[in-house]
């Protein structure tokens, strides 16, 4: 003990308590609340007061303060309160049944705590120890002093009503990890000093045992909870609910999958047995698993369709007609959207250097790079891009860093004057960075301004990077990044140089699939340029030759089915669909080489392309495929610009072509008198404008060229001179005098004439125009119009110039050459005739391979060759009829000009007819069925040689007829065949597939095709008109015949008692009996067929019910 007085006159003491004064008593001070109840006590006994501190050495060590007395008397108080104790030890079999039975049951010593701090919770210091390690008494060692009111009695009723005890709480038999582990996580996050959880776990055995002891209403707690995770976790067996072709479809096409699943839930043990119909798994899983197991019968594909633009517009009809498909393939659509992506695209760079490539084609190659107004670097699997747009918000990004005040008040936001985040409610996300490039003076090196920059990109791509996640389109707007100082263009050159540099060293250091966007404005045109420059230098071949970037609409159907096989079917002709009537895909390989064109064809394929709002996709690596996608009729005219691209590169490769000639503005300068030309120009005053044009282009490909000049008296001369002459024919050709003279010249020196057609749209009646040309035409060049300049100058350019070629070759005059080999064209597949007819494959289609179907086409020419061989027509019937038809084709050429008596005699056994001037006019419909006639009948002149009576049967790869590709000659710039009909809609009407409101089903029994069959017949008029007319003719026939109203209504009366007796129906039964005995009579094979039927039906039914 040490003492000690104070200055205040307070007085006090310290008293170490250790285990040999008090014993085991002194763990009682390890309890806080006895601390503190032990100090109130002294206080307010005493009026001492008391600092407690526990010594490392497990003894105790007192302060006691206060009047000299007061704590002498406090220090003789201490001992006699810790030898004031009583002891209890529950053995008592008769009393302490409970305590015995945890003591003897519970072997964990993590009870005694819990004990422990029940009690102490309430108040009650007690000390708790077992007598033994595993199966000792519970033994507790309390204050019996008045002051701790503590007490037997009190401790038993906390014992009873405040602990409990559950013994091997019930567990599922089959036990999975998933429970084990979800046991193991709730123990560890329901760690409770008032509850124990004794948890029993078997080596190598997936079982447990568990046990709760604590404070009661936590005890009741905890059961729950691990009875939900039980119940949770408990397998049960479910049955499976489906068709029987749904079952073999499983059986057959599904087992890898399902063995998936399992594997997936194993540590659930999910069990399916499909041969059974059932699967087991715990509770938690069986809507999914129920889920997985219908996905995979019930088949989902989804069908994407791309076209350039801002979006495609789908009409009801288009919708119908989808949902059409789907129903009579038993799919439905599960979705259809649209939606449209800002997409960027390569141009590719050529493999081959410029040869014999024409000014027309360059000009064309020039502008389209000059008006592209974005560029691309790649950097790993990100890139750096660059964009110049007066339309920022047009381009997709997750976040825009805006340096400058101009940048907010592009983007229409107000600026933040200091660094941070704003985050717009329609998900738009900026980042404000206040940053402008200045060079100081002092700055020689630009060290400064290096480093400005590095900074202002690095922390802007950190501070992105630790708001938002998952980025992949940052935006950088350049607003007044350009005013950098007075060297203005090299310091330009010295900042883009430095962002790309630095960025492209952020991309590669950081690993990331970033897009950095920077963005241009059209007042920042010469700032972009040097950005653009620094890009070109630095892209590699994966960027290709250029970039362009366009909005592409996407049509996603998603399609879902019970089937496979209907759903490739239902897939194989919505495509076909889409691709006819909406948009199509084609893909052109090995037609020609392109790898042979140059960067400029390249570049004027693409301009003519886009132009078409088709988008292109040529890959010169690997098998040098061009893939087009856009609508079906842009599609087919970029292939056919294609195709003669390819032809004019062909023939052109093979000549010594000087080098193309620069256009020219004027085209009335004064001619040079040569002494041989390729080309004898000859048009109208009118058409100046577009023939300058095709003279210029011609001139640039280095043909020589003879313009008509105005009333020349001396054009035969020029004509002599020239090896080809090209007329431009229109209505005001026919009218001008001078034209004629030329063209009737040509005729009579036997020059070879190309001439083409120039339309011209604003005129009123067109259409009449346009057919009063055609017939011209060919009455004058006996051919039909096969160019025709109208809205698309460069397609019809190149059918020219691919005609010239074939004639006149640049750079050789004086020289004609015979026709060259035909224009080959781009082999259109039998699919694709198929699809052109009918929008769709047939299924037999689907299944032919290309070595069937060429096996089937050799078959068919042997044929077709022996049939023409044994039935050709004898020479002297072709003769006779080859007069007759002759004479038809002037008959009706006489009649379209102008109705003149005309007589001929047919045969010396016939009188001869006379037909006078006719009195009517010929209408349009009238003319155009006539020239299609005319048409036809040369066709069949130009094959009279080889004619068979009869008709041949079309080729048809599968035998049906139906499969048959059937050409129709038509010319496709003659107005005259243009459709001026409605088509008839041979689809069913929409009542035809809708059902009633009480819908029967998918399919309907006896009886309710019955029921639908009657309420179709009373909504369909006409029948109830035949039946109103019925009964008109009814009382019609009362009036007129008086004398018959007894058997007219001994009739209705039998109509009215036209309900049959038992007898007659059991009769009737009988004959549909199928398991009638049936004599053998003529009729036996109908009967056996009329019973195949019902026992069919009735299958049908019971299947479906």
């Amino acid at each position: 003990m040490a003492n000690k007085k104070h200055e205040n006159g307070s007085y006090s003491k310290s008293i170490t308590l250790s285990h040999e004064m008090i014993k085991t008593r002194v763990k009682f001070f390890h309890n806080l609340s006895f601390r503190t109840h032990y100090q109130e006590y002294l206080l307010n006994a005493h009026n001492v007061r008391c600092q407690i501190q526990l010594l490392v050495t497990q003894e105790i060590y007192l302060t006691l303060s206060g009047e000299k007395l007061n704590v002498k008397t406090a220090c003789q108080t201490i001992p006699n309160l810790f030898e004031l104790t009583h002891e209890k030890i529950y053995d008592d079999e008769n009393v302490d049944q409970q305590m015995i039975y945890c003591s003897q049951q519970i072997k964990s010593d993590l009870i005694i705590p819990v004990i422990q701090q029940i009690m102490d919770n309430h108040n009650v210091f007690t000390l708790w120890e077992k007598t033994a390690m595993f199966y000792g008494h519970f033994k507790v060692t309390y204050l019996t002093h008045e002051s701790f009111k503590v007490s037997e009695a009190r401790i038993t009723e906390i014992l009873n009503k405040e602990i409990s005890y559950i013994e091997n709480m019930a567990m599922p038999e089959e036990k999975t990890r998933n429970l084990l582990k979800s046991i193991d996580e709730f123990i560890f996050s329901r760690q409770n000093p008032e509850l124990v959880i004794i948890r029993c776990k078997y080596p190598y055995k997936l079982d447990i045992k568990i046990s709760l002891f604590g404070r009661k209403k936590l005890v009741r707690k905890t059961k729950k909870q691990l009875q939900s995770i039980v119940y949770k976790h408990t397998i049960k067996t479910f049955q499976l609910k489906m068709t029987a072709n749904q079952y073999e479809y499983l059986l057959e096409n599904c087992i890898h999958e399902l063995k998936d699943i399992e594997n997936e839930y194993k540590d659930d043990c999910v069990k399916i047995r499909i041969r059974l119909k059932e699967f087991s798994a715990p509770q938690y899983l069986i809507d999914n698993i129920k889920q997985k197991i219908r996905e995979l019968m019930i088949q989902i594909v989804t069908c994407q369709f791309h076209k350039i633009g801002n979006s495609i517009t789908l009409t009801n009809d288009n919708n119908k007609q989808l949902n059409r498909i789907a129903r009579h393939n038993y799919c439905r659509i599960e979705k259809l959207e649209t939606k449209t992506e800002m997409k960027v695209y390569s141009i590719p760079k050529a493999l081959s250097p410029s040869v014999n490539i024409s000014n027309s084609i360059m000009l064309q190659s020039n502008e389209f790079v000059s008006a592209l107004s974005m560029r691309k670097m790649s950097v790993l699997n990100g890139s750096i891009e660059i964009y110049l747009t007066n339309q920022s918000d047009s381009i997709p990004r997750d976040v825009t860093i805006i340096s400058s005040p101009a940048g907010a008040a592009e983007e229409r936001i107000e600026y933040m004057s200091d660094n941070g985040y704003f985050e717009m409610k329609t998900g738009r996300k900026f980042l404000f960075h206040r940053w402008s490039p200045v060079v100081s003076d002092d700055d020689r090196t630009n060290q400064k301004l290096k480093k400005s920059i590095e900074k202002f990109i690095s922390s802007t791509l950190q501070s992105v990077t630790t708001c938002y996640s998952n980025l992949e389109k940052i935006v950088y707007l350049t607003n007044e990044w350009e005013n950098i100082g007075a060297q203005q263009q090299q310091q330009q050159q010295l900042l883009a140089s430095s962002i790309i540099n630095e960025v492209k060293q952020e991309i590669e250091t950081r690993k990331v699939d970033w897009r950095i966007l920077f963005i241009f404005n059209e007042q920042q045109t010469n700032f972009y340029k040097e950005f653009c420059d620094v890009l070109v230098k630095m892209q590699t071949d994966k960027d290709g030759f250029a970039q362009f970037s366009s909005p592409v609409s996407v049509i996603q159907i998603t399609l879902a089915a019970s089937s496979n096989l209907n759903l490739i079917k239902c897939e194989n002709e919505i495509t076909d669909y889409v691709q006819k009537h909406i948009l199509a895909n084609k893909t052109l390989s090995n037609e020609f080489d392109v790898r042979k064109w140059d960067q400029h064809m390249i570049n004027a394929f693409y301009k003519y392309s886009l132009n078409q709002s088709v988008l292109p996709n040529m890959d010169l690596t690997n098998n040098s495929q061009i893939q087009l996608v856009g609508s079906m009729s842009n599609v087919e005219k970029t292939i056919e610009k294609y195709k003669l691209m390819s032809e004019i590169f062909k023939q052109k490769s093979t000549l010594q072509i000087p080098p193309p000639v620069a256009a020219r503005t004027s085209t009335r300068s004064k001619q040079i008198d040569l002494k041989a030309y390729n080309i004898y120009f000859s048009f109208c005053q009118q058409d100046q404008t577009l023939c300058n044009r095709i003279n210029n282009c011609l001139k640039g490909e280095g043909y020589v060229l003879y313009e008509t000049p105005t009333n020349v008296s001396r054009f035969q001369s020029y004509i002599d001179k020239s090896d080809v002459i090209l007329i431009a024919f229109d209505e005001e050709y026919l009218e001008n005098s001078h034209s004629i003279s030329e063209l009737n010249y040509t005729k009579s020196a036997r020059k070879k004439i190309i001439p083409f057609v120039i339309r011209n749209n604003t005129k009123e009646n067109s259409w009449l125009s346009s057919l009063t040309i055609a017939e011209s035409f060919y009455d004058l060049f006996d051919t039909e119009i096969d160019i025709e300049f109208k809205d698309d100058f460069d397609l019809e350019y190149d059918k020219l110039l691919t005609k010239l070629l074939r004639y006149t070759k640049p750079g050789t005059t004086g020289k004609t050459y015979a026709e060259t080999t035909a224009l080959p064209k781009i082999t259109k597949s039998n699919d694709d005739y198929e699809e052109a007819a009918f929008g769709h494959r047939s299924i037999a289609l689907q299944k032919v391979t290309p070595e069937q179907r060429r096996e089937s086409e050799t078959a068919y020419q042997e044929k077709l060759a022996k049939k023409i061989e044994n039935e050709k027509i004898p020479n002297d019937e072709i003769n006779s009829s080859v007069a007759d038809l002759t004479v038809v084709i002037e008959y009706l050429e006489e009649i379209v000009r102008e109705g003149v008596t005309y007589s001929k005699p047919h045969s010396e056994e016939h009188d001869t007819y006379s037909i006078g001037p006719r009195g009517w006019e010929l209408d349009e419909n009238l003319i155009s069925c006539m020239q299609q006639f005319s048409n036809s009948i040369r066709r069949w002149l130009n094959k009279s040689p080889n004619v068979i009576r009869g008709n041949i049967k079309p080729f048809t790869p599968t035998g049906d007829i139906n499969d048959a590709i059937f050409l129709i000659h038509q010319s496709p710039n003659d107005p005259s065949f243009a459709q001026n009909y409605v088509p008839l809609d041979h689809s069913p009407s929409d009542k035809y597939f809708s059902l009633f409101n009480s819908n029967p089903g998918s399919c309907f029994n006896s009886e309710q095709s019955h029921d639908y069959f009657q309420k179709l017949v009373e909504s369909v008029k006409i029948i109830k008109d035949i039946e109103a007319r019925m009964i008109d003719n009814t009382i019609k026939s009362k009036t007129d015949k008086p004398d018959d109203n007894n058997n007219n209504n001994s009739n209705e009366k039998n109509i009215a008692d036209g309900f049959r007796t038992p007898e007659e129906m059991r009769k009737i039964e009988q004959l549909d009996n199928p398991n009638r005995i049936w004599k053998k009579t003529k009729f036996t094979e109908f009967i056996e067929l009329k019973i195949k039927n019902i026992l069919e039906f009735k299958e049908l039914c019971e299947k479906w019910k």
